[in-house]
């Protein structure tokens, strides 16, 4: 299940993370190659989709099977307070487009001296 990368979320990193990935004969995914996005995205959308399985057709006589994907990370705009639970939103377009749209938590407040 794609997730906004916590340390992203902190920083309110926003954009889209573009891979490029290849499935084997039995479904998997043989290489996931991320081609542009921002460096605090990168790798959880990477890992993401190498975790990904696909049933194929059994009929085809394809042994390599190539396709692209994006990943959009977006801040909702919602601040909640330390301790709340975040609310995290996922629209996805079949495997080829994701939207990752999480809130964020209220900035800690400086203590003045």
């Amino acid at each position: 299940m794609p997730r906004y990368p916590p340390l992203a979320a902190v920083a309110r990193v926003e954009g889209e993370v573009k891979i490029s990935f290849r499935l084997d004969e039995k479904g998997n995914v043989s290489s996931a190659d991320v081609l542009s996005g921002h460096p605090m995205l990168r790798e959880s959308a990477a890992e993401i989709v190498r975790s990904w399985k696909f049933d194929l057709p059994k009929e085809l006589y394809r042994t390599e099977w190539k396709y692209d994907t994006i990943f959009s990370y977006h801040m909702s705009g919602r601040e909640v307070d330390q301790g709340q639970n975040l609310r995290l939103t996922i629209v996805m377009d079949s495997f080829k487009h994701f939207e990752i749209t999480s809130d964020t938590f209220k900035p800690a407040a400086m203590a003045s001296y």
